[in-house]
């Protein structure tokens, strides 16, 4: 037996040794992907100052990033809302937009909300308050995603909304 150990010891522990590094948690966790809110949007746009009224936009794309310029018809006139969003894996969205009002004045605002796709619907909502100019201001927006646009990095397919 000993003779044995000797011979084939060491090999049973380099096989060992081996077995265990494959077998272990080296395997990278798969990146989560982020959804492609990209396109074409119609819905509502709610602003403390200006009003309700319905809204349009375009969202571009790169990776984990969008932006687009909102468009809305509200009683205080039109106003176009400027946004830049983050996407997180969970579809929660975050980041800034600037408002162009008809009085000439120019608002910074923080915004967050969610892109929700449930294969017959896709719809962002969000909310924003104010960072610089117009203090106690406020809003949200509900936009319905009509058509998806290519975007500039892979991202995992889904078959709604159609493309663009």
């Amino acid at each position: 037996m000993r003779k044995f150990l000797q011979t084939f010891g060491p090999v049973a522990i380099a096989s060992c040794l081996v077995l265990t590094g494959c077998n272990g948690s080296s395997t990278p966790a798969p990146i989560a992907q982020t959804s492609n809110i990209s396109g074409d949007y119609n819905g509502t746009f709610h602003d403390g100052i200006a009003g309700t009224g319905n809204a349009t936009t375009t969202l571009a794309q790169h990776g984990s990033n969008a932006g687009g310029a909102i468009n809305a018809a509200t009683p205080g006139g039109g106003i176009t809302a400027q946004i830049s969003l983050t996407i997180a894996s969970s579809n929660a969205l975050s980041g800034a937009m600037v408002i162009n009002y008809p009085s000439g004045t120019t608002c910074t605002f923080s915004t967050t909300g969610t892109y929700n796709n449930t294969g017959t619907t896709a719809i962002i909502t969000g909310s924003f308050t104010p960072v610089t100019g117009c203090s106690g201001d406020s809003g949200t927006y509900t936009l319905n995603q009509e058509c998806t646009d290519t975007i500039t990095s892979a991202v995992r397919p889904f078959s709604f909304p159609a493309q663009c």
